[in-house]
């Protein structure tokens, strides 16, 4: 399966590459590794914040200087909301302005989109698990098909996710990936081991 590894620097590469190699010389059931640059566009937010902040800048103009006229203050507005667009439409800032809630919900919702398109098993079996990473949020979200998660004990998958994102947060993306990759691998080897080599 496609592994998606272009958005990284080389040497980032290599090593998510060489983790993901181990996670699947290690267990019979499937791995699969997915990573976006973002989840979404998010683009409603940068003309959102930018009426917001125009108004509030214009109502505070309007209280200092009472004697401006509302068409004076229309033009203010108007020019504040396209100067406000422009800036809050770069990437840095218009990520900044959108709430962490909403950003777990979007990769949620990539995640289950790239599942859908990626299925692991084609097959009877049932047992793969897919990491999920969105860049540009530092978050990841992991599907495990029904044998996969039936043989995980309760909150693994949650723990996985929490402690890889706190090692994106503090340390950086790859190592976090790394780290989630390997854990995965941890817990489908014990459940679904490599099958021996033949003969």
């Amino acid at each position: 399966m496609v592994d998606n590894l272009h958005h990284f620097p080389a040497t980032d590469r290599e090593r998510i590459r060489a983790a993901i190699e181990h996670v699947r010389a290690s267990t019979s059931a499937k791995f699969a590794f997915v990573a976006v640059p973002a989840s979404d566009h998010y683009a409603l937010f940068a003309e959102v914040w930018a009426a917001v902040v125009s108004l509030v800048l214009t109502g505070a103009l309007a209280l200092v200087r009472p004697h401006f006229s509302i068409g004076a203050g229309f033009v203010v507005n108007a020019a504040l909301f396209v100067a406000l667009s422009l800036i809050f439409e770069w990437w840095p800032i218009r990520l900044a302005l959108v709430p962490t809630g909403f950003k777990r919900m979007a990769v949620a919702r990539m995640a289950r989109h790239q599942y859908a398109a990626n299925l692991i098993s084609k097959d009877a079996e049932h047992n793969g698990v897919m990491l999920f990473a969105s860049l540009a949020e530092r978050h990841l979200e992991i599907i495990a098909e029904r044998d996969a998660h039936a043989h995980a004990p309760p909150g693994t998958w949650e723990s996985i996710i929490a402690n890889a994102t706190a090692t994106m947060q503090r340390q950086s993306v790859a190592e976090g990936l790394v780290q989630a990759t390997l854990a995965c691998g941890q817990v489908q080897s014990a459940a679904f081991p490599a099958m021996p080599a033949k003969a």
